[in-house]
């Protein structure tokens, strides 16, 4: 499968992010020349609830896609139920993508250590820690320590400070954490089952390799998170393969991948005029 690169990397929190990002400029720049037609604009990496009648669009990076969505809750699942019964072509075996991706050093960020503990059947993926301790559920991996015993690893996110990596060995014992700059892909690649969350993008490399995925959110704050409208589908999905592959081809899903989409900005003017039609529709229906 042939990848594209071309623009311009980008640091974020003095952590440079990986080469295969390099057309986030390029697309950046076509957003917001094509967004300019519309009366909402876009900001990047928010979540916020507004009325159907939305003012914004958020993007972000998911998985080396670019996801869209509104910052409306509802709409944000409306618009993955409507791509899912789009009748799209599958031009793009996505999970193909995703499962040669997982191979080839998939990583967000730049230089990942080689891991230090070995593998598990089960590895648990957490989020950083402006997020760690108000989204996950503690009680779930504890419940993960005991039905395991020593059979699972906890990854923690690059941006996790010292403090919090060592109450987690403290709870889960010093072998069973890895630290916070370890490859986390080289032991999802070897795990049987990944527990990840809406805030990771592991769920669909898991699920793109064939893997188990399980929760470890707290369900009430799921609808907050980061990629709740994706990984929701691919938790509860009984072919979430199938789910990714027919979701992924229609223009409604918000998902641009210009790695593989040849037609991505095409996609895009199509996105941003269905979502458009159905801001429209909510007008003047609620008022605040």
């Amino acid at each position: 499968m042939d990848i594209k690169r071309d623009g311009k990397s980008r640091v974020v929190y003095g952590i440079k992010k990986s080469d295969k990002l390099d057309y986030f400029s390029e697309f950046k720049e076509y957003l917001d020349e094509s967004i300019s037609k519309y009366e909402f604009s876009c900001d990047y990496d928010v979540i916020a609830n507004e009325l159907p009648y939305f003012s914004t669009i958020n993007y972000t990076e998911y998985a080396h896609c670019i996801i869209l969505h509104p910052l409306q809750f509802e709409l944000r699942v409306q618009q993955m139920l409507d791509a899912y019964n789009d009748d799209t072509e599958q031009k793009i075996t996505y999970t193909d993508f995703f499962s040669e991706l997982a191979h080839d050093n998939p990583n967000k960020y730049q230089k990942r250590n080689s891991i230090n503990n070995t593998p598990k059947d089960n590895l648990v993926v957490l989020p950083g820690d402006n997020k760690l301790k108000e989204r996950i559920s503690l009680r779930k991996i504890i419940n993960i320590k005991k039905n395991n015993k020593n059979n699972f690893i906890i990854k923690p996110h690059p941006f996790t400070n010292h403090s919090t990596i060592g109450e987690l060995m403290d709870l889960f014992g010093e072998n069973n954490v890895t630290k916070r700059d370890e490859d986390m892909y080289q032991y999802l690649l070897e795990a049987k089952t990944v527990h990840t969350s809406v805030l990771s993008e592991s769920a669909i490399f898991a699920v793109s390799l064939d893997k188990k995925i399980e929760p470890i959110d707290l369900y009430r704050k799921t609808p907050e998170g980061s990629f709740y409208h994706i990984n929701r589908f691919l938790f509860n999905s009984k072919h979430p393969k199938d789910w990714i592959n027919r979701t992924f081809n229609s223009h409604k899903s918000g998902i641009i991948c210009p790695l593989v989409d040849d037609n991505w900005k095409e996609k895009l003017d199509m996105y941003l005029e269905y979502i458009n039609e159905v801001r429209e529709y909510y007008k003047d229906k609620y008022v605040e």
